[in-house]
């Protein structure tokens, strides 16, 4: 019979991570992803109640489902903003940079829509 090859045990990834570094890291990809769904709902809803002619002074569901949906974002982009600075100040290896500069620009994106739809009036 042939020999079979001992393939090497895959390498944990956060072998020298905390658990508690381990958690927050995860919280905080989790926060990320919570702001992206929600300010992709929340543009929805706002473009489906522009389509269906919806006047945007008029109060109605799709506007009010949209708005809390925007402070859902911006609620969670600060969470997101707290969460990196934790996260890059415990963690003995950083996390890419990449994906702490997407992280950043999704938190800062509902605080630039509610900048804008301030100034619009909207």
């Amino acid at each position: 019979m042939a020999k079979q090859k001992s393939n090497p045990p895959p390498a944990v990834i956060d072998a020298g991570e905390s658990r508690a570094a381990v958690a927050l890291t995860v919280v905080w990809m989790l926060a990320t992803m919570s702001c992206v769904l929600a300010q992709v709902v929340s543009l929805a809803m706002w473009l489906v109640a522009r389509g269906a002619n919806i006047p945007a002074g008029r109060p109605n569901a799709l506007d009010i489902v949209s708005g809390i949906l925007l402070a859902v974002a911006f609620l969670t982009g600060l969470l997101i903003l707290l969460l990196t600075g934790i996260v890059l100040w415990i963690r003995r290896a950083r996390p890419p940079r990449a994906i702490t500069i997407v992280s950043l620009l999704i938190a800062v994106i509902p605080v630039v829509t509610i900048g804008v739809l301030t100034l619009l009036g909207d």
